[in-house]
């Protein structure tokens, strides 16, 4: 069975008395959870001063090195010896074969009472392994034998992988991420996740809905990889009427820094009603005319926050987000999440002042932000799909879901002579054979009859959606 030693964050060990074993206690939780959700087991579990060793019945060494908590994973080989001799004769036959024509150094670490010092054990092992090897190199060697020795145990590392550091997800309560899913939310989540907090999504939806299906993806991604030992929620807000209120009534200039405040509301209001201890964004510093630091300022001055606003990418650029997003697995989905087309792309307000955003702000309906935050939607990412993301009331999508059924209800001649590629002529579809766990499409000439198909679909029990724009807008995905 895989055996682990885990080297944990520096920073648990050094914890109280009374903190660090409610520490110890969720990185282990976290741990089991990691392990459950690959599908194995913890066979036993043992805390060795600032260090783990667990024994699971799957190779779980890439999940381990995902935990928050985690400074180091290896895997071990474990032997009880009998003395300095058999110690190093063990260590010498499981590791002659890595430092064959090779430079190599032996470091070993050791805790308990013995006749023996760490440097013995060193001696002693390199001696056995010198005749096979290009001799021995301490400064800069090709293979590094590591062990540990604790009591009349011995620990080989056979290899071993960085984890995230940090402290065990839970030990810092809740907070809720404003996540859009493009390269900044995302790594704004992982590094509030990294301090202990459980990080939940709160996505608005904009406009159209593939950015949102799309960034629930790229969430149900980040948790799959990332956040172990609790079920991250996805909540979904549609502010779409929002959007329109802003257009209709705030001066031009002010509408991208009226719509954040407007965000910041509804994620405060949520806050309030949930339970967060604080609201996380991915803003840096200047990066958008709604992130600069005076619009920064004004806004929180008007909107008066109930719970801190986190702000964890503050001092990086995009070029480091955007790394740091790749590092994450993350930047494939990612950058396939549009933008959201701003409100008001040129002569916005990059210095606002309080009353300017008070004045503005208060030319805005609230009833219409509290409706919307009212009717939102709260998702379980683990086991939710992405097109769970896109509202009921949603009959028409302009993209083509992941894994979607096409139906082409054109008129009969038209199918026949311009055949859809990857699309089902409707004549030649069981509708008593249809899949309820895919989303099915529904296209025709220009969205008319698609709509009232995807309607009777919907009546039964069906996601089904129909195409907007029909052929055209199938054709020129189908190019994309």
């Amino acid at each position: 069975m895989p055996l682990y030693l885990i080297t944990v964050s520096g920073e648990l060990p050094l914890r109280s008395s009374r903190t660090r074993p409610r520490f110890y206690r969720r990185l282990l939780e976290n741990i089991e959870d990691a392990v459950a959700r690959a599908g194995g087991r913890i066979i036993r579990s043992e805390l060795l001063e600032a260090k783990v060793l667990i024994e699971t019945d799957l190779d779980v060494e890439d999940v381990l090195a995902r935990v928050f908590g985690v400074y180091r994973v290896g895997k071990v080989v474990e032997y009880r010896f009998k003395g300095l001799q058999d110690l190093a004769a063990w260590v010498a036959e499981r590791a002659v074969e890595s430092v064959k024509g090779r430079k190599f150094a032996v470091r070993v670490k050791r805790s308990g009472v013995h006749e023996f010092t760490s440097l013995d054990v060193a001696r002693e092992v390199g001696a056995l392994l010198k005749p096979h090897s290009a001799g021995v190199d301490l400064e800069n060697p090709e293979v590094t034998i590591e062990l540990e020795v604790r009591g009349d145990k011995a620990l080989l590392y056979l290899d071993s992988k960085r984890g995230p550091g940090g402290l065990p997800v839970g030990v810092e309560g809740r907070g809720l991420v404003l996540f859009s899913g493009g390269f900044d939310s995302p790594v704004a989540a992982w590094f509030t996740a990294k301090r202990g907090v459980m990080v939940d999504f709160l996505h608005f939806i904009l406009g159209s809905v593939e950015p949102s299906y799309m960034a629930f993806k790229v969430a149900k991604s980040l948790a799959e990889r990332w956040l172990y030992g609790y079920r991250p929620r996805y909540v979904v807000v549609d502010f779409r009427d929002v959007v329109f209120e802003v257009t209709q009534k705030v001066d031009w200039s002010y509408r991208q820094v009226v719509l954040r405040g407007l965000m910041y509301a509804a994620a405060l209001k949520i806050a309030e009603e949930e339970g967060y201890d604080a609201i996380v964004t991915g803003e840096s510093i200047g990066q958008a005319s709604s992130q600069t630091l005076k619009n920064i300022s004004s806004i929180e001055a008007v909107v008066k926050p109930t719970r801190p606003i986190l702000r964890p990418l503050l001092g990086l650029d995009k070029e480091e987000i955007v790394e740091y997003n790749r590092r994450l697995g993350l930047y494939e989905l990612s950058s396939k999440v549009a933008e959201a087309c701003a409100i008001a792309p040129t002569r916005v307000v990059i210095a606002a002042r309080p009353e300017e955003v008070e004045r503005e702000l208060s030319k805005v309906d609230f009833s219409v932000v509290e409706k919307a935050v009212k009717s939102r939607t709260t998702l379980d990412l683990l086991s939710s799909r992405p097109e769970d993301a896109i509202p009921e009331s949603d009959l028409e999508v302009d993209f083509l879901p992941d894994d979607a059924l096409v139906i082409d209800a054109r008129e009969g001649s038209k199918r026949v002579e311009e055949p859809l590629v990857g699309a089902i002529p409707i004549d030649k579809v069981d509708f008593e054979r249809l899949p309820r766990d895919r989303p099915i499409v529904v296209i025709c000439d220009v969205g008319n009859l698609s709509s009232v198909i995807a309607k009777a679909l919907r009546d039964s029990g069906y996601r089904a959606y129909s195409l907007k724009g029909g052929v055209k807008t199938y054709c020129k995905i189908k190019r994309v």
